[in-house]
């Protein structure tokens, strides 16, 4: 538990991240069912755990086009975001 001096401190701290970033804060205080999913970060986590398993089977080419495929699949992610919140 917090005693009321760190209480005030963290409030206090709140109010000064509110004022200099309200983009991040708006963010941070947002319900979690309102918070996108990691999906760039699931992409990632695919891409990482399949370009062994495509350089082994297709070499160089498969992984170049897989990269490719990649990159699209996060452009897409990013501009429906974007499109998304104005």
């Amino acid at each position: 538990m917090l005693d009321d001096r760190d209480r005030r401190i963290l409030d206090d701290l709140e109010q000064q991240l509110a004022v200099a970033d309200p983009e991040f804060a708006a963010r941070m205080s947002a319900p979690a069912a309102e918070q996108p999913f990691p999906a760039v970060a699931g992409l990632c986590a695919l891409l990482f755990i399949c370009a062994p398993l495509v350089m082994l089977l297709f070499g160089w080419p498969g992984v170049i086009i897989a990269v490719d495929v990649f990159a699209a699949a996060v452009a897409v992610v990013l501009i429906h975001r974007r499109r998304k919140r104005r």
